[in-house]
């Protein structure tokens, strides 16, 4: 599956919180992107921005969730919470808003605003401090129309726009983890769930590590889920992560690169087949995103790659050396 055709299936299964979300903002169109699992409860980035011609009243919504929302530029606007009257400050690109819909805010903007968002299912919240056996969460702590500065939020969620444009390669597998990444940290700031301290590093059991790589390396498209990997090991999602890196000192996510990456590098050293082919038989979208990923991991490009490593093999392989010739030995000692 490619990654265009993935991203576009993610969209089509939308959550219906954020989508009511959209549709009292007037904003029908707002792509949405849902997770495919996380907490099982209704996670899901949405990227808001209105004109002009938007009206200029948004009506009260009333949900029992949060949203987590970036400001991408500067706006005007008023805010109410159940009927009373909030002025906002500091909105300006590059902060933070938290907004809780038990409040049934409503917004009266002066200026077009455009923002990304993670929509919170309080349900999500409270899945989150089950799985680390702490206290449930009641409120999201703030000050509501207060904009706030927050660097991790900022960028966890500035990394899912070229997904939520859908003009980005984008697994199932990553929009899950940067989910459960940022609901995590939202619960730990703003919820004050505490942090468990381990005794020791989580590992999986070794049956529980060759499953759960295998079921990786047997999707390289990313077309498996956080929840079907812990499912299959016999744990919860959050246990499962912090063991699988506990384990292979990576995230499922970087591991899948990895294997993407060592089947690209089989293909590049014993084939003549196309970069773009080798880079949709190894799971990537198209050549330049495995030249990316490769250049990121390998810190060469795939064609470079290909070249040094076809010189090695043409000087070794060489109908002038034979088997007796000392330099071949030692040649091939040094590999």
């Amino acid at each position: 599956m490619s990654g265009r055709t993935q991203t576009n299936r993610l969209h089509q299964q939308v959550a219906p919180g954020a989508g009511a979300l959209a549709e009292s903002l007037n904003l029908q169109d707002a792509p949405i992107l849902q997770t495919s699992a996380t907490c099982k409860s209704g996670l899901a980035f949405i990227e808001t921005t209105c004109s002009e011609d938007t009206p200029l009243i948004m009506q009260p919504f009333y949900d029992d969730a949060f949203l987590i929302s970036l400001q991408l530029q500067a706006w005007d606007f008023d805010l109410y919470a159940d009927g009373r009257l909030i002025r906002p400050q500091g909105i300006v690109a590059g902060a933070t808003l938290i907004a809780d819909f038990r409040y049934s805010p409503a917004y009266e903007r002066r200026e077009p605003f455009h923002a990304v968002d993670l929509y919170i299912p309080h349900k999500s919240l409270n899945a989150l401090t089950e799985d680390a056996n702490a206290p449930a969460i009641d409120e999201l702590h703030h000050v509501p129309g207060n904009a706030l500065q927050d660097h991790v939020t900022r960028h966890l969620l500035l990394a899912m726009r070229p997904a939520l444009s859908g003009q980005s390669p984008t697994s199932e597998l990553f929009v899950d983890y940067v989910a459960r990444a940022l609901a995590t940290h939202v619960a730990h700031t703003y919820g004050g769930m505490g942090v468990k301290l381990e005794a020791k590093t989580a590992r999986l059991a070794r049956w529980q590590e060759q499953c759960a790589k295998e079921l990786i390396a047997a999707n390289l498209s990313g077309n498996i889920t956080l929840t079907d990997l812990a499912k299959a090991c016999g744990l919860s999602i959050r246990h499962f992560t912090r063991a699988f890196r506990g384990s292979t000192g990576m995230s499922p996510h970087t591991w899948l690169l990895q294997r993407r990456v060592d089947k690209a590098k089989q293909q590049l050293a014993c084939s003549r087949r196309l970069l773009a082919e080798i880079a949709l038989d190894c799971g990537f979208a198209d050549q330049s995103h495995m030249t990316r990923v490769f250049h990121r991991v390998i810190g060469m490009t795939p064609g470079t790659w290909r070249r040094l490593n076809q010189r090695c093999t043409v000087e070794i392989t060489s109908p002038m050396l034979s088997n007796s010739d000392p330099s071949l030995q030692d040649m091939r000692s040094a590999i």
